[in-house]
């Protein structure tokens, strides 16, 4: 096992969709659909921001839209999860891009910071990421999705009991408040 064995292949630089250097897949194995690599580019990266070198897609202008827009874009974000299900991506690889689309609908709902947060989160870029990742080499892929899973139940139930122990405290406070007047 060499050292950097674990991480998951998630390059920083935006690969247009039909660019072979990063097909996904095995030698002669899947590789991921042209259709959802250019439904992903569209969401998330279609245009560049002039005298910049950042690219924003379609997603964040989707979520502005009243009503609809956050549920449009959750169910665009899905095809690609359906996607890597029929291509039979292992279920923590699915569990991680679910989550990925979770977080970055929950944190969409939120007027203008929600809408802001989409551009930058990426979620389905993420997504064929992870895809690509998981055809090319699954046991690595589904360790750093078990890994990722665990960080984020952990994080989940710290704040659940943070919230916990304040609403415990401020109920105290409150009957010692109660108590003092009374």
């Amino acid at each position: 096992m060499s050292a950097g064995e674990d991480e998951v292949i998630e390059p920083d630089e935006v690969i247009p969709p039909g660019d072979d250097s990063e097909a996904g897949g095995t030698e002669g194995g899947p590789a991921v659909p042209p259709y959802v690599e250019m439904l992903a580019w569209i969401l998330d990266d279609w245009f560049r921001i002039p005298l910049t070198n950042k690219r924003v897609g379609i997603d964040g202008a989707i979520g502005m839209v009243p009503v609809v827009g956050d549920g449009a874009g959750l169910v665009t974000s899905a095809i690609v999860i359906v996607s890597a299900v029929g291509q039979g991506v292992s279920v923590p690889t699915v569990i991680r891009m679910v989550g990925n689309v979770l977080f970055d609908s929950m944190l969409g709902v939120v007027p203008f910071m929600g809408d802001a947060f989409d551009f930058a989160w990426k979620s389905n870029a993420k997504n064929v990421r992870l895809l690509k990742a998981d055809l090319a080499d699954p046991q690595r892929t589904r360790r750093s999705s078990l890994a990722v899973m665990a960080i984020s139940v952990g994080v989940v139930l710290v704040l659940t009991a943070a919230t916990v122990a304040a609403a415990a405290l401020g109920l105290w406070l409150m009957v010692r408040l109660g108590e003092a007047i009374f």
